[in-house]
């Protein structure tokens, strides 16, 4: 019963992991083939938000939490009938992080697992996910690196689960969804040890964008 548990836990948390929330607001929010027309850098975000608003961005990290929260609950759900909802709460962010970084469907090439395994955190406890949050905020303002500060916030997750969670498979599968969330930012720890690392600042006037 727990195996047949775990497994529709893990495919359907890997299943809306691997879905795009680009390409998904894309075609039903925007209409707008926003991946091509807004990078994910300073100059695309500070467009998207220009174009589309406040209201805009909502609906796309609406979309991205919702695409999070359903496999989490629904991982809950499922492992609670034999007394496990943590261990399915947790398993379910191991597979939706794999699900983002490593999507079958698009070749394995991913997106960033920034809010799915920020909500997971949650999941896993309150004091693990308020503290992963006030990490990732203070880093990111203190240093305007996004990478950083996602990288931050994943340390100090697997940190405090290891200090304030006593179910040992809770903590493994914690552990694992960092490696791969360290393994999605390999790139960019790398651009961080060489001082290459681009800050993320946003700006309602571009212009100086343009400047020469």
């Amino acid at each position: 019963m727990t195996a047949f548990l775990l497994s529709v836990t893990a495919l359907v948390a890997y299943f809306f992991g691997s879905i795009s929330t680009v390409n998904l607001t894309s075609n039903l929010i925007f209409h707008r083939d926003i991946k091509k027309e807004y990078p994910l850098d300073n100059l695309g975000i500070t467009r998207f938000v220009k174009d589309f608003g406040v209201k805009g961005l909502a609906k796309f990290l609406g979309v991205e939490a919702a695409k999070a929260l359903i496999p989490l609950m629904l991982g809950g759900i499922l492992l609670g009938i034999v007394d496990h909802a943590d261990i399915g709460r947790a398993f379910a962010m191991f597979c939706m992080a794999l699900g983002i970084v490593f999507p079958i469907m698009y070749r394995f090439k991913g997106s960033t697992t920034i809010l799915a395994v920020g909500l997971g955190a949650f999941f896993i406890g309150s004091g693990v996910g308020f503290a992963t949050l006030v990490v990732f905020l203070a880093v990111y303002f203190a240093t305007r690196y996004v990478s950083l500060a996602k990288l931050a916030a994943t340390l100090m997750m697997c940190l405090v689960t290891l200090m304030m969670i006593d179910t040992p498979f809770v903590k493994y599968l914690v552990l694992l969804t960092a490696l791969v969330v360290f393994i999605e930012n390999r790139h960019g720890i790398v651009r961080l040890i060489k001082g290459k690392e681009k800050k993320f600042r946003y700006r309602k006037d571009i212009s100086y964008m343009f400047d020469e």
